[in-house]
């Protein structure tokens, strides 16, 4: 893919270093065959180009395939001239590379060639433009996407759309308030979902414009982007109604765009309200998401409902309906379908609520600690938590009932046949919250979360009265009450021990102080493009514009394997766009619950990586 970098976005921050280990993804024990879209799935390099006030940053990706040592050619060629060869620049076993002899102005090709080729990923190109503020910061660049309108909300997914095996990038947004379907909080919509598609470089691909029969909330049009027939190239899965009224449901469906075009390529019907319970604020409530179940094919997965009854469809990836369920047993689901191969057997499985749901639909176990408990948790998270436990964990943070404490709301860490470990109980409603390693030198990974006293709901947003913070070591010990609510964990330096990112956009070691600035709204934090160091996302609503913010400083020692060649960390990554109260992502190094605006994690390179 070649790609001409717009002028980077350059933030106040503190040079970083990179303290790294060279590991290969640990694959599951089983018998099962890869999965199959995992067979054509092509995992490029990922080459960045950001102009810098130190020249040219570039970054690129460590694959599975290169070795321990691998060197990496750097070469450049001026794009006006009648040069036809690259110059060599630079020999380095580093996954990044500042070149300072550009020339403001110009245009350059580079290309980065690991030694020795193995595979066609060895030869990466990429376009760049020298025109960097005067004034940026050295150490921070983004990538810049115009959507071509304001908006005041917009979430945001990756995937490779068109086959090359480098991520394009997906946005859907719209110039109206998230609506939540509370009665308090729900208003009429403004303005319609636009989805629109985005090379890495800037370029839209197309738009397509959901209608009015899609709310503004993103609780009403859930989106994921996977390769489910195994072509090699992304479709965009998200919601839609035909009849252009929010209130039909016998109109939603489930559509599969072509990554390339935005055309549909198919669609099923989505669940039905009926026997649900007949409460729009219930009934509202939309999830989808992409599940191995039998360890080998794409399922696709759509559900409705929350607070009263659940319905779940399972399709297989040419969308016929496999099964389907209802939950009616008066336990609730969560705010998110957490995927997760819970039991290191090669199959994944669904974790709905406080239940676990494999194959045919079929509960694994569910948590026994629930009655007289009749809510739901508003965090699931599926990690290696707690490394003396055999297997993974899953961190639970149940929600209740707004100013009273209830002796079965709390926080809660389950092995995987789903018996508690640790519970802390007597809260009020905890309502967020996440799970990663943010501590060097400590057993296994941290958990925060965080109880409020009460809400008050109105049409533009919610305001909290009360916010009691906690971080809880492995073995569930309290010894941090922080104050970092509407944060989120990123790897900004790549050491494999998370960053703080706050939604102001200002980046901190736990505990310690402001290391780095970027712009406001922050989103998530993932590894999408370049180095294994992961990137911010904001979308701060100006000009129109979202950005995806790099740690542009150079690396300090041999480069990580990327956490997108563990599959986990990419299915966690295709749910980015909807991030309300939770999306796992059990991904690589990072096990991380997302708030309203945060994202994933997974297990397996979460400890391979470990320092």
């Amino acid at each position: 893919m070649k790609i001409a970098w717009l002028p980077c976005v350059g933030i106040a921050v503190t040079c970083l270093t990179l303290a790294c280990q060279n590991k290969k993804p640990i694959q599951p024990e089983n018998d099962f065959d890869p999965f199959v879209d995992e067979q054509t799935h092509r995992l490029g390099r990922g080459l960045i180009a950001l102009p810098t006030p130190r020249g040219v940053f570039l970054s690129w990706r460590q694959l599975p395939e290169d070795s321990i040592g691998t060197v990496y050619q750097v070469f450049r060629r001026p794009l006006e001239t009648n040069e036809n060869e690259s110059h060599l620049l630079k020999r380095t076993q580093f996954t990044s590379f500042i070149d300072d002899s550009v020339a403001a102005g110009n245009r350059y090709v580079y290309e980065v060639k690991a030694l020795p080729a193995k595979t066609a990923n060895s030869l990466a190109t990429v376009q760049v433009e020298v025109n960097a503020p005067p004034n940026s910061d050295p150490d921070i660049g983004a990538l810049v996407f115009d959507v071509g309108r304001p908006y005041l909300d917009a979430q945001l997914a990756t995937g490779d759309l068109n086959g090359d095996g480098e991520r394009e990038v997906v946005i859907k947004h719209t110039n109206n308030w998230d609506i939540d379907p509370s009665p308090k909080a729900w208003q009429k919509s403004q303005d319609t979902y636009k989805v629109t598609a985005f090379l890495a470089n800037g370029k839209a691909l197309w738009t397509v414009d959901l209608g009015w029969g899609i709310e503004a909330g993103v609780f009403y049009s859930p989106m994921v982007v996977w390769d489910i027939d195994a072509d090699g190239r992304a479709e965009v899965l998200i919601k839609t109604n035909k009849s252009g009224d929010p209130k039909d449901y016998n109109s939603d469906r489930l559509a599969v765009l072509d990554g390339e075009t935005g055309v549909i390529k198919n669609e099923v019907p989505w669940p039905g309200a009926d026997g649900l319970g007949d409460d729009y604020n219930s009934d509202s409530r939309n999830y989808l998401a992409i599940a191995h179940l039998d360890g080998k094919s794409p399922y696709v997965l759509v559900a409705r409902g929350l607070y009263a009854n659940q319905r779940l469809f399972c399709y297989d990836n040419k969308l016929q309906k496999v099964w389907e369920r209802v939950i009616a047993d008066g336990t609730h689901s969560s705010h998110s379908l957490t995927i997760a191969d819970v039991n290191d057997d090669g199959k994944e499985e669904i974790m709905w609520g406080e239940h676990c749901i494999t194959e045919g639909g079929k509960d694994l176990w569910t948590i026994k600690e629930r009655m007289p408990y009749s809510g739901h948790p508003d965090i699931v998270y599926v990690a290696d938590v707690l490394p003396s436990n055999p297997g993974k964990e899953v961190y639970y943070c149940r929600e209740g009932w707004y100013g009273q404490r209830h002796r079965r709301i709390g926080m809660m860490l389950a092995n995987n046949r789903g018996e508690i470990l640790w519970a802390h109980w007597n809260y009020r409603h905890v309502d967020g919250g996440w799970v990663s390693k943010i501590i060097p030198d400590t057993e296994g990974m941290q958990c925060y979360a965080f109880d409020i006293g009460g809400k008050k709901i109105g049409e533009h947003g919610v305001k909290i009265d009360t916010i009691y913070q906690y971080v809880f070591d492995p073995n569930g010990k309290i010894f941090s009450r922080p104050s970092m609510h509407g944060s989120f964990p990123v790897d900004w330096d790549g050491d494999g021990v998370r960053e703080i990112c706050m939604r102001n956009g200002s980046v901190s070691r736990f505990g310690g102080p402001v290391i780095a600035k970027v712009d406001s709204n922050t989103i998530f934090g993932a590894d999408l493009f370049g180095d294994h160091r992961e990137e911010i996302v904001a979308a701060p609503a100006q000009e129109g514009k979202v950005y995806i913010f790099f740690n542009t400083a150079p690396l300090a020692t041999a480069s990580r394997l990327t956490p997108l060649a563990d599959r986990q960390y990419r299915n966690d990554v295709s749910r980015t766009a909807m991030q309300h109260n939770l999306i796992p992502f059990e991904s690589g190094i990072r096990a991380t619950r997302l708030t309203r605006h945060a994202m994933p994690d997974t297990a397996k390179i979460a400890s391979a990586m470990r320092p």
